[in-house]
């Protein structure tokens, strides 16, 4: 007896739709395995209403490949020696060093010319270049006969508006420079906007149903569902869990198959109507009488969720990934 822990397809469908919405197509962002979902089993699902996908890195782009025909984008440069590699898997390289740009310029001499993508960001864990080595690197993707997709993240609030203007600036010297500017992204789930659509945008934890304050109707596609080990009647049990949660006397309480060793968040004990969560089960005061209890279902909201648990989105979507 286990619990069962799933996607809802439809649920994955329509968030991909509602953000498209918001004026540009979608890029599923289905890096570390789909967040830990699989991503060739979100692209199955995903490959109808999506205009591409991207990935943290060459093996995840070779891990995908066979499952869409359609664009993937990486994330990170490709080590030294393996962009030979990206390009004949038609993945779309990342060039965010001098090494990086030199082998890229050398693929486009002999293939009469390369799109990559580049990346505008003064921030460290991300594969761009500083605002102020544009100029620069301008000269030389233009020498190099690259074309580029240009991208930034805006992974500070309170800096939005200087990133934004830093990646004006970019797009101008790139142009000045005489290289093709064939595409612009901006935007991830938590800044997805219609003035940020640009060309694409870029979604990750919005396609589970987070939205991380964008403007748009997600629906939750995790689905829980836990069978009843006991349930114990009103007034029997004063205490639940190992003893430190008190339950009203006119309160049933249910013992679920699902805990914190299946990747439900402790931090949800206490929230609701969930009393205690143990590695394996989960104590709920319910007044349904049920083989099977959904504890996480379509009329959940996948912010609400990871705000009670104390996590982020993405922290609560790939904890309950299958193992």
């Amino acid at each position: 007896m286990e619990p069962a822990i799933d996607l809802d397809g439809a649920a994955l469908r329509a968030n991909a739709a509602a953000f498209a919405a918001l004026g540009a197509p979608v890029a599923a962002v289905v890096k570390a395995d789909g967040y830990g979902w699989g991503a060739r089993r979100l692209a199955r699902e995903l490959d109808d209403v999506v205009e591409s996908y991207l990935v943290a890195d060459d093996d995840e782009l070779a891990a995908l490949r066979s499952a869409t025909a359609k664009p993937i984008r990486l994330l990170a440069d490709a080590p030294p020696g393996r962009l030979a590699r990206v390009l004949a898997l038609g993945g779309i390289p990342n060039v965010s060093t001098g090494a990086a740009l030199a082998e890229a310029a050398a693929a486009a001499a002999e293939r009469g010319g390369l799109t990559v993508r580049v990346g505008v960001l003064d921030a460290a864990g991300w594969s761009t270049i500083r605002p102020a080595d544009v100029p620069a690197f301008a000269a030389a993707l233009a020498a190099g006969g690259l074309a580029v997709e240009l991208w930034t993240h805006l992974v500070a609030p309170a800096r939005a508006a200087a990133l934004l203007a830093a990646f004006e600036d970019a797009r101008r010297s790139l142009l000045a420079a005489g290289v093709p500017v064939v595409g612009v992204d901006l935007a991830s789930t938590a800044v997805a906007s219609p003035a940020l659509a640009a060309d694409r945008l870029r979604i990750g934890v919005g396609l589970f149903g987070a939205r991380l304050g964008a403007p748009v109707a997600t629906h939750c596609a995790l689905r829980v569902r836990a069978p009843l080990v006991r349930r114990y009647p009103p007034g029997e049990l004063g205490w639940a869990g190992y003893g430190e949660v008190a339950v009203a006397g006119d309160r049933s309480v249910s013992v679920l198959r699902c805990g914190y060793g299946d990747g439900l968040p402790k931090t949800l004990a206490g929230s609701g109507d969930i009393l205690s969560i143990g590695m394996q089960y989960t104590t709920r005061a319910s007044g349904k009488a049920v083989d099977v209890e959904e504890l996480i279902g379509a009329a959940d909201d996948v912010d609400d969720l990871a705000m009670r648990a104390g996590m982020t989105p993405h922290e609560l979507v790939v904890g309950l990934a299958r193992r």
